[in-house]
């Protein structure tokens, strides 16, 4: 692979591309026709973001392991 070629992975309707070793997530979206690429955040801020709501959802806390006990 080239230097300029880009990574690209492709899941439904979000983008991660890789840029200078790092990875960042974009969600496609079609706007009057056009599809349109909105920047969500780096990778890993979007998984640790998603690993703390889904703590949440089931009603745990990282911190809270003997809860209830």
């Amino acid at each position: 692979m080239s230097p300029k070629e880009k990574t690209r992975y492709k899941y439904g309707d979000m983008i991660i591309r890789e840029r200078k070793g790092r990875y960042y997530v974009y969600k496609l979206e079609n706007v009057n026709g056009e599809i349109r690429e909105t920047y969500v955040g780096p990778l890993d801020k979007v998984v640790e973001a998603y690993e703390k709501l889904k703590m949440k959802v089931k009603g745990m806390s990282p911190f809270s392991a003997t809860a209830g006990i």
